[in-house]
């Protein structure tokens, strides 16, 4: 490791930032679970800013806004979504700085991260310059190039946030083992965690990528979610139609839904009858069930009169109240998730 870094390391131990940190993260009940799932939220308000942008630039989402407008519209999620993820990580980072800055990976995160700042600094200054900067004719191929570098290095810094901890992976990296006959077993749940695929997937590397695909994705319909939830609740993108939201962003929320679900589905069978046990694991599946149930008594009952609210810059009361149990409910599905790995 540089020694910049390694000075850091050094620099943080034994302060009173470490001693707060540890202290926060050891003493307050629940701590280390909430505050990485504010910093997964985060992540998802990052993917329902930069990253939708970015898609927007590039053509492929959300076609009826304008680059101009929803610039202006997003940015500044993105900026307080990286003050809070910037706090919520300290956390970890002031509690255990050899762990952080001794890690490679970490580094790689850092040098990820900058850049990726950067442009985004870079592009909101030039819309700022005057409106319409990136839309100018002359301009729009620059535009893309940046928001197809940009898009890369945020998927690239979600990435390397998770494997942070997966670093002997990298050091040692194992995509194939051979895998034994456990012979038959009493508990189907048992047979599906001595599967053949369940051991290739415990025991290499095929474990973090499918935990680290299955964050982008879930953070993705989180982000996608909280446009149309926040439409619903009359707090932002007041000038489109609902229906128009949801046509353009429900095709990447089920997308993601459902590269989240496989992934999901991946990580459970290694520990199949240790998770059904786990109260978190059920939780999440129920908190899941009550989305579902959430949307299809929105469409049941309430979407029938969408002529009456569609273009309404604030929505009637019923409509704002399934906005924001879907935002209560898909926020316990990460807390959950993140719960699952603090249950032994």
């Amino acid at each position: 490791m540089p020694d910049f870094f390694t000075g850091m390391a050094n620099l943080l131990d034994g302060t009173f930032l470490q001693a707060g940190a540890l202290w926060a993260l050891s003493s307050i009940p629940g701590f280390p679970p909430i505050i990485q799932t504010v910093h997964i939220l985060g992540i998802a308000v990052v993917m329902g800013s930069i990253v939708l942008l970015n898609l927007r630039i590039l053509g492929l989402v959300l076609p009826s806004q304008s680059v101009t407008e929803m610039t202006s519209r997003v940015m500044p999620w993105l900026w307080w979504a990286l003050a809070s993820n910037f706090i919520s990580g300290a956390f970890f980072v002031f509690g255990r700085p050899n762990r952080y800055f001794n890690n490679p990976v970490f580094a790689w995160k850092l040098g990820l991260l900058l850049p990726a700042i950067a442009l985004a600094l870079y592009f909101c200054l030039m819309h700022r310059k005057y409106a319409g900067y990136w839309e100018e004719p002359g301009r729009k191929w620059m535009a893309r190039g940046i928001a197809l570098l940009s898009l890369g290095l945020w998927i690239l810094v979600v990435f390397a946030g998770r494997w942070i901890a997966y670093l002997e992976y990298l050091q040692y990296p194992l995509w194939t083992i051979e895998v034994f006959d456990a012979g038959p077993q009493q508990s189907w749940l048992v047979a599906l965690e001595n599967s053949s695929l369940s051991q290739i997937i415990a025991a290499t590397n095929w474990f973090p990528l499918l935990e680290t695909i299955h964050v982008v994705a879930i953070t993705l319909v989180l982000g996608s979610i909280l446009w149309v939830d926040l439409r619903l609740l009359g707090f932002a993108t007041r000038r489109y139609p609902i229906t128009l939201l949801s046509r353009e962003l429900l095709p990447w929320t089920w997308g993601a839904f459902t590269v989240a679900t496989v992934t999901g589905l991946g990580m459970f069978i290694t520990r199949a009858a240790s998770h059904m046990v786990n109260p978190a694991f059920q939780w999440k599946l129920f908190l899941l069930a009550l989305a579902g149930l959430n949307m299809a008594l929105f469409h049941g009952k309430v979407y029938r009169q969408l002529g009456e609210w569609n273009n309404a810059p604030r929505p009637p009361g019923k409509v704002r109240f399934f906005g924001a149990s879907s935002l209560a409910i898909w926020s316990g599905v990460m807390l959950a998730g993140r719960w699952i790995g603090h249950i032994v």
